[in-house]
């Protein structure tokens, strides 16, 4: 009985010791998952903010619609400010798929409206038009969390948005990598005499895993349903493969190909708003 109990538990600490083999990279951990909106949301948000742009130009107050203001860019035409950003939101609406994010579109139209909502800070807060920008501001609001910013734009600040498809080839990508550094981890492990058969294949049903959340993100992403679970599991599971790190590295073929898989990974994790790994 004794011996069968020290076997065991010699079993655990060469798996542990095996999975602290895996990579050699900084231990990391995802933050809390968030609900992410699709792209037939956004694309319904897009819409709701070029109607609510036309009714606040309708009902902004004429006087001032047809003045020069100064900005922090110089002087500005309101009326044609206006039909600029108009246009803008229009690009965005038209540019915006599931291949394509269309960010630079959405920095455009949150400059612009951070231009506003600036100007509309000064003037009287029942000015004919205030009320409807502050509707139209709210929506603004919810595009710049969209692209991972705030509302208004702080100084030079950048936007992104990885789209459905984008998201899912990510998600197929990270299954691919998985297979590879499988197959490197393998091959490495088979060389290391410390290592006994049971503990190796105890790491690579680990990976077997990281393959498989992988895969089911993916078709979740396809099916065009809400995936965030999907996202923390996968980058949880890969966190938890970091976080057994060591400093015994592994061949460089496997070293090589766990680099490639992380990137994948951080796609994911800028797709869900969450942290792949710490810096």
């Amino acid at each position: 009985m004794t011996n069968m109990r020290d076997t065991r538990i010699t079993r655990r600490l060469m798996t542990s010791a095996v999975l602290a083999a895996v990579v050699t990279i900084v231990p990391g951990a995802t933050a809390g998952a968030a609900d992410r909106m699709r792209d037939k949301d956004v694309k319904d948000l897009i819409e709701r903010i070029n109607h609510e742009r036309d009714r606040f130009e309708d009902q902004l107050d004429g006087k001032l619609k047809r003045s020069i203001v100064r900005g922090p860019r110089g002087d500005v035409d309101v009326e044609r400010y206006l039909d600029d950003l108009q246009e803008n939101v229009n690009k965005l609406k038209e540019r915006f798929t599931r291949e394509y994010g269309a960010g630079a579109e959405a920095l455009t139209v949150l400059r612009q409206g951070s231009d506003i909502q600036r100007a509309m800070a000064t003037v009287a807060p029942d000015l004919d038009g205030a009320s409807e920008w502050n509707r139209l501001a709210g929506s603004l609001s919810e595009l710049a969390v969209v692209y991972g910013t705030t509302f208004p734009l702080p100084e030079g600040a950048s936007v992104r948005r990885l789209n459905d498809d984008e998201v899912r080839k990510a998600a197929q990508e990270a299954a691919k990598g998985a297979d590879r550094f499988k197959k490197e981890l393998n091959a490495s492990l088979k060389h290391d005499a410390a290592i006994d058969t049971p503990a190796r294949e105890a790491a690579l049903d680990e990976v077997d895993g990281l393959k498989r959340d992988a895969q089911k993100l993916a078709s979740t992403m396809g099916d065009e349903k809400p995936a965030s679970g999907e996202a923390q599991a996968l980058l949880t599971r890969a966190s938890k493969i970091r976080a057994a790190a060591s400093g015994r590295p592994l061949s460089p073929a496997a070293q090589s190909a766990w680099g490639a898989l992380e990137g994948s990974l951080d796609k994911v994790a800028l797709a869900f708003a969450l942290t792949a790994r710490e810096p």
